[in-house]
């Protein structure tokens, strides 16, 4: 009996410490409009008491946004549970496939393929790479019609890192006319496939070896699609800029860099006919890693009010800030993957609307398109990260629901055209 007074009375000591601190927080929160310049949001206030709320359910829900507003240290909260989430959540079983283990096994792990060299960064496996080999993997190459990823050596030669099979071309091409079919005659879809850091940088630190790179799978992709479908080489993109030593890539993280995620988009939006809006023109808070100063987080301001929605069942909203302006990962970019669906409406009028498909390498990319539509539509197709019962609904009838006009597809290789993401869930999840 003691004891169960004992845990009554700690229990009424929580609800009145609860009930004073929340007090307080009502007490001393301006009434004047509070803006969070981390979060580029206007936060809650103190909801205005009336019946007609209270038995409607508006006034209790404004009130528990209002304290989730107002809880002293809340900053602090949301960095180590935004920490906590994209440590669990922002690499799959295929990511992780490629940053453990050499290239060769990430090729294999791929797809069907033929030769791949190992993924040390000295120029000595560099200059013991086979001739050989390489001829004998360009010849299988040729006799099947498909293409291949390859480092091109200052001697003339060329180190093959992926190969592509004919066969996984032509499903890849077959799933990209599946999202053309899903939207209007005047609609495109811009693609593009962006190599890992680990890749980049066996090319960038062995300059008495390698002098550029290659692949030849998106001009294939782009024979085997219609002329409605534009693939953008991200290879022969970024690589004058690599020559003339910019950081296109993160140190430590498997991501590219927001400067190389600009001159991909600005490639993109010239072939539109339209000019890209220079990168100075947008106001920055740049971030850096706790530990890692080499990697920065150029996170923007957008140019107009923009909202954020991650989305379930349909049509139920949930509004998150635009950028995660304290982080310093790729997650802070347009918030992270939210899923199973995340809608930003950009606050221009253009009567136009895209949808992104793509793995974490789209966030830092999509932030440069804010200008160009009225609404970009996200959602993760990867198996582990994809959810259609929480969505309610496939993603084609998503689309249609949004009325789409432009589709853009930017994956890192990892989930290219060798990977079962975009060969089968990709598909699998579009209807």
């Amino acid at each position: 009996m003691q004891k169960r007074n004992g845990y009554f009375i700690l229990s009424m000591w929580w609800f009145i410490l609860l009930a004073v601190m929340g007090g307080l927080i009502v007490f001393f929160t301006s009434d004047r409009e509070r803006i969070s310049m981390d979060e580029n949001r206007v936060l809650q206030n103190a909801p205005d008491f009336s019946l007609t709320g209270f038995f409607g359910g508006e006034y209790a829900a404004d009130f528990e946004r209002f304290l989730a507003d107002s809880v002293p240290g809340r900053n602090a909260l949301i960095s180590a549970s935004n920490t906590i989430t994209n440590l669990i959540a922002m690499n799959t079983s295929e990511d992780e496939f490629y940053l453990d283990t050499t290239m060769t096994k990430a090729a294999e792990f791929g797809g069907e393929q033929t030769d791949a060299s190992e993924a040390d960064n000295t120029e000595e496996s560099a200059n013991d790479d086979s001739s050989a080999s390489e001829k004998n993997s360009e010849n299988d190459v040729n006799e099947q019609n498909g293409a291949k990823f390859e480092l091109v050596k200052r001697d003339g030669g060329s180190t093959v890192i992926y190969t592509y099979s004919e066969e996984n071309l032509k499903r890849s091409a077959e799933n990209i006319q599946k999202v053309v079919d899903l939207i209007p005659e005047d609609g495109k879809v811009y693609l593009t496939f962006v190599p890992f850091p680990v890749i980049a940088f066996r090319f960038t630190d062995s300059p008495k070896v390698y002098c550029g790179w290659r692949c030849n799978h998106i001009e294939k992709l782009d024979q085997l699609t219609s002329d409605r479908v534009k693939c953008f080489d991200s290879l022969r993109i970024l690589e004058p800029h690599m020559l003339a030593g910019e950081r296109m890539f993160l140190h430590f993280s498997h991501q590219w860099h927001i400067h190389g995620a600009y001159y991909v988009y600005s490639e993109m939006i010239r072939s539109q006919g339209l000019t890209p809006t220079p990168y100075e023109e947008y106001e920055y808070k740049i971030n850096h890693p706790p530990r890692y100063s080499e990697d920065s987080f150029e996170l923007l301001y957008p140019l107009a009010p923009a909202h954020n929605y991650q989305v379930s069942h349909i049509n139920q909203k949930k509004e998150y800030p635009l950028m995660y302006y304290i982080g310093a990962d790729n997650a802070s970019y347009l918030y992270g993957n939210q899923r199973p669906w995340h809608t930003v409406i950009t606050g221009f009028h253009t009567g136009r609307r895209a949808m992104i498909f793509g793995d974490c390498f789209n966030l830092s990319f999509s932030t440069f398109l804010l200008p160009y539509y009225d609404e970009l539509h996200f959602t993760d197709v990867r198996y582990n990260l994809f959810d259609r019962e929480e969505l309610g609904t496939s993603v084609a009838d998503m689309m249609q629901r949004n009325s789409i006009d432009d589709v853009y597809i930017v994956f890192s290789e990892a989930h290219g055209v060798n990977s079962s993401t975009f060969l089968r869930a990709f598909p699998q999840h579009l209807y």
